[in-house]
């Protein structure tokens, strides 16, 4: 084998192991989620109507969560999780111009309600900010 070959398999060799680095990160990046704020969040949404009430907010994320990964939720119903994980977290992606066009007339005021109030909550804390 020539050296130019040599140092070919070593180069793929070394790309597939920062691959494999990157991807590893990539599944170790967990969020942190407030599942109070998640679950209060997501029974707000019509399309979200048959969450069991009785459950606790731990209860409906595991089992909110567990259908999303399994892809066993309606395309609104995703797009309320990653709304919901996206305002947790910046990185957790959202695309909001799919969620509107999928979302009920319902679901789309249940998301301007939202925003409405984390934006009264943010001037409130901008408020107190300035009196500080």
């Amino acid at each position: 084998m020539s050296n130019f070959e040599q140092d070919k398999l070593k180069t793929a060799s070394i790309e597939e192991e920062i691959l494999e680095e990157d991807s590893e990160e990539e599944d170790s990046e967990e969020i942190e989620v407030d599942t109070e704020m998640f679950a209060e969040g997501l029974v707000r949404f019509p399309c979200f109507e048959s969450v069991p009430k009785e459950k606790n907010a731990e209860e409906i994320f595991d089992l909110v969560f567990e259908a999303y990964q399994d892809e066993n939720l309606l395309e609104e119903q995703d797009h309320v999780v990653e709304l919901l994980l996206h305002l947790q977290d910046e990185e957790s992606p959202f695309n909001l111009s799919r969620a509107l066009e999928v979302w009920s007339h319902d679901d789309r005021q249940a998301f301007l309600e939202l925003v409405d109030e984390l934006c009264r909550e943010a001037d409130e804390h901008d408020a107190e900010d300035a009196t500080t």
